[in-house]
């Protein structure tokens, strides 16, 4: 059984909405995709969001959660050694 579950559909929340979401949103997004009731994930939400909080994937202001990395697509795009279209965006912020 995976330690981080929904983690899919949690990313997919936050590229769908394009803002900073609170864990009912999420658990409700993830309810929707999973054809679960809300009680039965937000458990798993909670503890996946508070993981990536943790790791400094999230940042966690308000109770409203935000991806520290740009959503998809928002990147600045260049061009790959094949000619394919990339794009470039950072993964995590350090201070060290």
């Amino acid at each position: 059984m995976s330690r981080y579950l929904h983690a899919d559909h949690i990313l997919e929340a936050f590229n769908v909405f394009h803002r900073p979401l609170v864990l009912d949103e999420v658990a409700g997004f993830v309810a929707e995709m999973e054809a679960k009731s809300v009680d039965e994930v937000r458990l798993a939400v909670d503890n996946t969001l508070t993981a990536g909080w943790m790791h400094g994937f999230l940042d966690l202001e308000d109770g409203m959660f935000t991806l520290v990395c740009d959503y998809w697509g928002d990147g600045q795009s260049i061009q790959g050694r094949k000619s394919r279209r990339h794009v470039a965006k950072p993964k995590l912020r350090r201070s060290w």
